[in-house]
């Protein structure tokens, strides 16, 4: 990427300003720059806003958008409300010098596919707090296109789910072949998201209608639910897979995901 111009604000009102009004482009912890070959005009670096924060607010947690996917493994609270769910999806991302760049932030605006994150953070349906703008699901930021620039602030996950993350992959730090979350939330049901597959995480519909309010449904209908996500779920083809095992693959990993969240 070449940056023309390159600034560093110093309050979330001058970040607004430069990323939405003058449409530049924001720097998480540009772990993932490199991968876009683009001219930039402006590059906001967002690291001196004081959003690198994991904060308990009773029944819910906030993670700053700068947050960092080493901070989010090595995170007490996160560990303790989820289960080790957040450890899971974040101790595979290459090393943990990389860790320490990658933001929550820019992972979610990025909306990768071959995030381990976004898949855990649908399955608990996160929410995102738009600078100046308003809290969204992360279910309808994935998959509604977004004409307008945006500043996330924050992610807000609801400390009641029971919740389970699983993946496969070829070695331990190389990005996923696949990846499942599943969430029981009380009151609502399941959510079921599956991602690396290869493109972003897509929530399985139909395996959580199935499961319905079924805290604990036992393996025969875990499996039938991880059934019916492979044949919901689209699946493509890439250098770690195929889309045909990438659907053999998807019904074991939500039913894993399914079970153990269940315990």
């Amino acid at each position: 990427m070449e940056i023309k111009e390159y600034v560093r604000p110093a309050s979330l009102d001058e970040a607004y300003s430069l990323v939405v009004e003058k449409k530049g482009f924001p720097l998480g912890g540009g772990a993932w720059v490199h991968m876009n070959v683009r001219s930039v005009e402006l590059a906001v670096d967002l690291s001196a806003l004081k959003l690198d924060y994991i904060v308990d607010k009773g029944d819910t947690v906030e993670i700053g958008a700068m947050a960092t996917a080493r901070q989010i493994e090595t995170s007490a609270l996160l560990n303790q409300a989820f289960s080790g769910a957040f450890a899971r999806a974040t101790e595979h991302l290459v090393g943990v010098q990389l860790r320490n760049l990658i933001t929550i932030g820019g992972t979610v605006a990025g909306k990768y596919g071959f995030s381990d994150l976004l898949t855990l953070l649908l399955a608990l349906d996160a929410k995102l707090m738009l600078y100046r703008d308003k809290t969204i699901e992360i279910a309808s930021f994935l998959t509604a296109a977004r004409e307008t620039p945006f500043l996330i602030e924050k992610i807000i996950v609801a400390k009641n789910a029971l919740v389970a993350f699983q993946s496969v992959r070829v070695t331990q730090n190389d990005f996923a072949i696949l990846n499942a979350g599943a969430a029981f939330h009380p009151g609502k049901g399941w959510q079921i998201a599956v991602g690396a597959r290869p493109a972003a995480a897509r929530l399985a519909l139909k395996a959580a209608q199935y499961l319905a309010m079924n805290r604990k449904p036992d393996e025969h209908t875990a499996k039938e639910a991880g059934r019916l996500a492979s044949e919901e779920i689209s699946f493509g083809s890439d250098v770690r897979g195929s889309d045909e095992y990438r659907k053999l693959v998807c019904e074991t990993l939500v039913m894993r995901a399914i079970m153990e969240a269940a315990k």
